[in-house]
């Protein structure tokens, strides 16, 4: 089996490049998927920003119809919520052809070992003040008051949600906006997990302390994509120039970032 699995694209109006590399990874999936069974995991901010399920602009049905594609070939696909999507909801999935799955899932390996997938966001717990935001917009109370807002409101919600990150990410340390690696090891020892993959913090890598980690890359200079074949788990990238014609668009072209071999 094939997994693949994919974080932080924030795909948006401003990024038609990476609304063409994306459609264009689907194809590959696509080929891949006629050989044997195929997965793919969208491990949070698929989007920029997402303002509700009623939200539908022309940019966004390229990404919807290569979604949706996946079907006829059997790939299931998972999606996780972010900081800047957790508003997708069950119409958006239905779209799209996608299940909506907790942002710690558990998945095995052919040879039944467990890993964690998570956004990553929850485990940055010295950034206090993004805690704090985070426990107000994952209530459903104020979900449902943000939903209930016209669209327009939620636009400019939105692009001021966007600005106050910006601004307030310009003045902590990245350690804070970090993982808390004591936090992930408590969670993967409650879970008896060893692995973990996650995005959210755009400093791909694979940690191999007390347990393995590999943190998902943030789509922008670089395509990034991890691939879990049976028991083999490597992460990859492509400039982003690189992926926009579909001549060059193949699995070959990617350079491989990281690799390991997963055991019980």
């Amino acid at each position: 089996m094939l997994r693949y699995f994919i974080s932080d694209l924030h795909l948006s109006e401003k990024r038609p490049d990476l609304i063409r590399a994306f459609t264009l990874l689907i194809d590959q999936i696509k080929k891949t998927a006629q050989q044997q069974k195929t997965e793919l995991y969208i491990l949070g901010d698929f989007y920029e920003a997402w303002i509700g399920d009623d939200y539908t602009p022309d940019w966004n049905q390229p990404i919807l119809s290569a979604l949706s594609s996946l079907k006829e070939l059997n790939v299931s696909v998972q999606v996780m919520h972010g900081n800047r999507d957790f508003l997708l909801g069950e119409q958006w999935a239905t779209a799209a052809g996608a299940t909506i799955i907790p942002e710690q899932t558990i998945i095995h390996t052919l040879n039944k070992a467990p890993i964690l997938l998570s956004h990553g966001d929850e485990y940055c717990i010295e950034d206090v003040e993004y805690q704090a935001f985070r426990k107000q917009v994952r209530q459903p109370a104020w979900q449902e008051h943000v939903l209930s807002l016209p669209l327009s409101h939620r636009i400019a919600l939105a692009e001021q949600l966007r600005n106050d990150s910006k601004s307030m990410s310009a003045e902590k340390s990245n350690d804070i906006m970090d993982v808390t690696q004591s936090e992930i090891e408590a969670t993967l020892t409650k879970l008896n997990c060893h692995y973990c993959i996650h995005g959210h913090t755009h400093k791909p890598n694979l940690h191999q302390e007390k347990y393995n980690r590999l943190v998902l890359g943030d789509w922008d200079q670089f395509v990034w994509l991890a691939v879990l074949n049976d028991n083999e788990l490597s992460q990859y990238r492509m400039p982003i120039d690189k992926t926009q014609d579909v001549h060059s668009w193949n699995q070959a072209a990617l350079e491989k970032a990281h690799s390991l071999s997963i055991s019980l």
